[in-house]
């Protein structure tokens, strides 16, 4: 969303809970939706772990579609390990901010050490919705540059993405970065429905 400014900044979540599952999981785990990556983020370094998708990679009906019968079809990956403590952050911290909103895309998403999301342009749906970051592991190094300006994202701070300007991300570390991508619709533009198995959304949306 074109929000007038490189991004808002609001305040810090609380990750604990977040950060101390994640120790648990395998690096199998990191693994496990590299066909919705590859989908929706074509050749970017790194894998994601998605909790709600409303463009699964099956589906033959783009968001965009959707839009027009004002309701978005998402599926959301109840029983997934790690959903329970990233939805307690969307449902304590995220949607008492945007009450008007329902989230319709949300991720782990990793930048791996030296790696570089280069600049560019988020496009359609990705436009009309707030695309929210809170870092979950990150360094000093990382670095993220909008319209030419360098922020750091601090860690378990909740920031507010201008993705409709050019923008890119820089790791220049030795760590893993990993933020917690949410992004949120309006409610004026459309309203989620939500499935709970990818059988219940292949039927609506094929």
């Amino acid at each position: 969303m074109d929000l007038g400014v490189p991004l808002i900044e609001y305040d810090l979540v609380d990750i604990d809970d977040l950060r101390q599952a994640m120790k648990a999981q395998s690096a199998s785990y990191w693994e496990i939706d590299q066909v919705n990556r590859a989908a929706l983020a074509g050749s970017r370094p790194g894998n994601a772990v998605f909790f709600y998708n409303d463009k699964p990679a099956f589906a033959r009906k783009r968001s965009m579609d959707q839009l027009q019968s004002g309701v978005l079809n998402v599926l959301r990956y109840g029983n997934r390990p790690l959903f329970r403590e990233v939805d307690a952050i969307i449902q304590n911290h995220i949607k008492p901010k945007f009450p008007d909103c329902d989230p319709i895309r949300v991720q782990l998403a990793e930048l791996p050490p030296r790696e570089v999301i280069s600049p560019h342009r988020d496009m359609h749906i990705l436009t009309k919705m707030h695309r929210l970051h809170i870092p979950i592991v990150t360094h000093e190094d990382v670095v993220f540059i909008i319209q030419g300006r360098r922020f750091y994202l601090e860690p378990g701070r909740l920031y507010d993405l201008n993705n409709a300007v050019e923008h890119s991300v820089e790791n220049n570390s030795d760590v893993m970065r990993i933020h917690l991508l949410v992004d949120m619709l309006p409610n004026k533009l459309a309203r989620a429905t939500y499935h709970d198995s990818e059988s219940a959304m292949r039927s609506v949306v094929g």
